[in-house]
């Protein structure tokens, strides 16, 4: 192997949960089961759709679970769909690596490999944790250049998923081998107009991640040196250390990387967490103008030309302008929110037009300051109504970041709201305990079977009850 490989390996190999700290457990746990609380509601959108209909076609036994869809599927397979299921509707965690993404992306894959490994839920945390570290730690260490966030989701996702298959360290060699070399996605689907690839672009690292550790477990051989050697990572990307832990010490990755209490691109949340106040002080159709500032990338990213006029559900979750408005006049944000009728309804743009959003090159440097995988989200911006008055709000973080996280309680919360009209009453108390639980789980499958059918229709389709 060449020593990028060998330290990525190593350190994969030497990895154990329980060495850490009680709250790396915590937010272990936490972050999981934000993720089966998304994956439940991720199954009523299309896309998700899509890829359960596709996966359910590669039955096999032993098989894993498709959220919605049954159990008995080809791993790969499950782990595509169950990725873009928790992807779908940008209520997953992220983080704020240079080459990082959703870190909890990954998890769809672990659950595949775990079912059919017959892994305990202690082993799957301690995956998960691992997987979280890995992509912390190499994408700390480069910027993913022209590369989407799934570039190192990869890697990640097949050391941690080796380890739950048990493999050797020759056979590790060679799962992240396969995984880094064979998936390399361009970053071209997360800008402009966005279509349903800007919330499943990672699921195909993903599903490639469990395919090649596969194949390592059978034997299949890789190259030894997919990063240092001849046309490898380094020729892509230029020379990068991965920086393993990330902070020697703490806080950890899955501990730094932060949450969503509302479906939203995480660069506005902290924008929306004044809603309330602003609502309190005028009534929507008295502002007379909005002046937002925000970092560089931010406003190119959340308030380009085609972020005003949203055409579809995944550039509307990703407009300021749109989410914004509709959160002044609807006073909160949901899954509704991004409904046809909702993000194409024309009354609402007048007031998106009163909305102007400039980059402020103090927030960029702002945004620019890393700990570790965190880093501020800030926000300044001015409200006018027709009287004259105005109402100047700043933020930094919002609810949900390393700095101001999600409480026990808050994710039980989120998780009834992700469930409601899906799973509920006895069901839905059953689901919560056995993932609030699934440290003491014996098979990790068990805790799976209760996501097989839930919200399903008569024709299997996942879909809400106000749809049926």
């Amino acid at each position: 192997m060449d020593r990028t490989t060998e330290r990525l390996v190593e350190f994969a190999l030497d990895y154990r949960l329980a060495a850490e700290p009680e709250r790396v457990h915590t937010a272990t746990l936490h972050h999981l089961i934000d993720t089966v609380a998304v994956a439940v509601a991720g199954t009523t959108a299309e896309p998700a759709r899509m890829a359960a209909r596709v996966a359910t076609r590669s039955r096999r036994t032993p098989g894993a679970t498709v959220v919605g869809s049954g159990g008995d599927v080809a791993p790969d397979q499950a782990a595509f769909a169950n990725s873009v299921i928790v992807r779908t509707y940008d209520w997953n965690d992220g983080m704020q690596a240079k080459g990082g993404g959703h870190p909890s992306d990954m998890i769809p894959g672990l659950l595949a490999i775990g079912e059919i490994a017959l892994a305990s839920g202690a082993e799957l945390l301690s995956a998960t944790a691992l997987a979280y570290e890995l992509l912390g730690g190499l994408g700390i260490a480069v910027s993913r250049a022209h590369f989407d966030q799934g570039l190192f989701m990869g890697g990640a996702t097949a050391l941690a998923c080796g380890r739950l298959l048990g493999l050797d360290r020759e056979q590790l060699g060679h799962a992240v081998s396969l995984a880094l070399t064979t998936a390399l996605p361009l970053a071209v689907h997360r800008w402009g107009s966005l279509t349903m690839m800007k919330g499943a672009s990672t699921a195909f690292a993903v599903r490639n991640a469990v395919h090649c550790t596969e194949l390592a477990a059978e034997g299949f051989t890789a190259t030894a040196a997919p990063v240092e050697g001849f046309f490898g990572l380094w020729e892509a990307l230029g020379e990068f250390e991965p920086q393993l832990p990330v902070l020697p010490g703490g806080p950890s990755v899955i501990e730094m990387a932060h949450q969503k209490p509302i479906p939203a691109e995480s660069q506005v949340l902290g924008l929306l967490d004044i809603v309330p106040r602003v609502r309190a002080w005028s009534p929507a159709d008295r502002i007379e103008s909005i002046h937002v500032e925000v970092c560089e990338r931010a406003s190119r990213h959340v308030a380009d030309a085609d972020k005003y006029d949203p055409q579809t559900r995944e550039t509307a979750d990703h407009s300021l302008p749109y989410m914004l408005a509709v959160a002044l006049v609807d006073g909160e944000i949901t899954l509704d929110s991004y409904r046809p009728e909702r993000f194409l309804d024309p009354a609402l743009r007048p007031l998106m037009r009163r909305i102007t959003v400039a980059a402020a090159d103090d927030l960029t440097e702002l945004r620019d300051q890393n700990m570790g995988v965190t880093k501020p989200h800030p926000v300044r911006v001015v409200f006018r109504d027709v009287d004259g008055r105005e109402l100047r709000e700043e933020t930094m973080y919002h609810k949900g970041h390393f700095q101001d996280p999600m409480t026990a309680a808050d994710i039980d919360a989120k998780f009834d709201r992700a469930c409601q009209g899906l799973v509920e009453g006895a069901a839905l108390t059953t689901l919560k305990r056995a993932w609030w639980e699934v440290g003491s789980a014996d098979d990790v499958a068990v805790p799976m079977s209760l996501l097989a059918h839930v919200g399903a229709a008569d024709d299997g389709r996942p879909t809400r009850k106000e749809d049926r």
